[in-house]
């Protein structure tokens, strides 16, 4: 396995024409995020065939054709578990991979192991074990160490070959649409940062809506800093502001771990954000729905057996058809008369949420017969 460091807009530019209508690539990238709320790009791994192309983005400056590249429809990108990936393509090309073949979703979809990480799966396909040394080091460092450029490498080219694979038994199997699908729903960010405050049901709806003010006013300070959400508002003193409603800067001096510079500089914008938020009737995010009920959790676990039994007969790994969390929403969307999930809609409608579907009508109309 070989690998050549791009380092200039012609050496790159010679790459990227040399492989036009390849129909597949291997890509990954390394970051750092130390003390910034946006990554910072260090390395783009790309490989078409043999050759792993390091491509050093602070040396690089004509970014044209990567964006042509991630957003050609024509080009499948393989990437394994892509979701810090997305984040530093957006924030720093301001484009997608599109299409997209995640291979650790393929291999769950295949039956091969749920949330497998890339050595596990490398390990697995071809019994080498790739080394960890360089995982956490520095890769704004600038000569990169031949140690860091063999193992960026590696991370394309393994992906290369086990992405074909993966790609074809899909394809045989009739599951491409699944990871594509599934693909295309990812997001930058996940379900974003109000997901972490999982004890907000406990507040009042007040308290509720000032978190999530606070949370919002946070996310964008700390986009327009550069800076981590922590350096700014940690989330257990944002949890104790929205329970305390302080209405003084005084009485933001009484919160611990709310630093003295924060109150100086920021104390009257928390203070507005409180008070604004007081009064509002913002729409609430649905990580913050209280727990089941006691008939819910009952209905959950017969539920997630119906879920079992179903990836046992399409040989997947249960959490690809619905995962726990899941399964409680779809519950809480079904009570409620809210639209479903969209994680339980498009190929997962046929293979498990019209089974869901019915199980709970017959479980809810058991548990209101006389």
């Amino acid at each position: 396995m070989t690998h050549q460091l791009i380092d200039t807009d012609d050496g790159l530019s010679a790459v990227l024409k040399a492989h036009i209508g390849e129909h597949f690539v291997a890509v990954d990238t390394e970051f750092r995020r130390r003390d910034t709320f946006f990554p910072q790009p260090a390395l783009l791994q790309l490989c078409w065939k043999e050759t792993a192309y390091l491509i050093d983005p602070t040396k690089v400056s004509d970014l044209d054709g990567i964006v042509e590249l991630l957003a050609n429809p024509t080009t499948v990108k393989f990437i394994h578990s892509p979701s810090e990936d997305l984040e530093v393509f957006d924030c720093w090309l301001g484009v997608l991979p599109e299409p997209l073949f995640d291979t650790q979703r393929a291999l769950a979809a295949l039956g091969r192991g749920f949330g497998l990480g890339y050595r596990a799966m490398v390990e697995t396909y071809t019994g080498e074990i790739i080394s960890k040394e360089e995982t956490t080091s520095d890769w704004l460092r600038r000569p990169l160490s031949t140690q860091q450029l063999s193992y960026a490498a590696l991370d394309v080219t393994y992906l290369r070959k086990i992405g074909q694979q993966l790609y074809d038994t899909c394809a045989d199997k009739g599951r491409l649409e699944w990871i594509f699908e599934d693909t295309r729903r990812l997001g930058v960010g996940g379900r974003g940062p109000a997901a972490k405050f999982r004890s907000a049901w406990k507040l009042t709806d007040t308290q509720q809506q000032i978190l999530n003010a606070l949370i919002d006013w946070r996310e964008s300070e700390a986009r327009r800093l550069d800076r981590p959400r922590s350096w700014l508002l940690p989330d257990k003193v944002m949890v104790t502001l929205a329970k305390r409603r302080p209405t003084h800067l005084a009485q933001l001096g009484t919160v611990d771990g709310l630093h003295d510079s924060v109150i100086r500089k920021r104390g009257d914008q928390i203070l507005d954000t409180i008070d604004r938020s007081s009064s509002l009737s913002a729409t609430l995010p649905p990580a913050w729905a209280p727990p089941l009920t006691v008939d819910e959790r009952s209905w959950a676990a017969r539920l997630s057996e119906v879920v079992k039994q179903r990836a046992v007969e399409l040989d997947v790994a249960p959490e690809v058809l619905c995962a726990t969390k899941d399964v409680e929403r779809f519950i809480q969307a079904f009570v409620s008369q809210q639209a479903l999930p969209p994680e339980l809609l498009g190929w997962r409608e046929t293979a498990i949420t019209h089974q869901l579907e019915r199980k709970l009508s017959d479980l809810i109309a058991r548990s209101s017969a006389p």
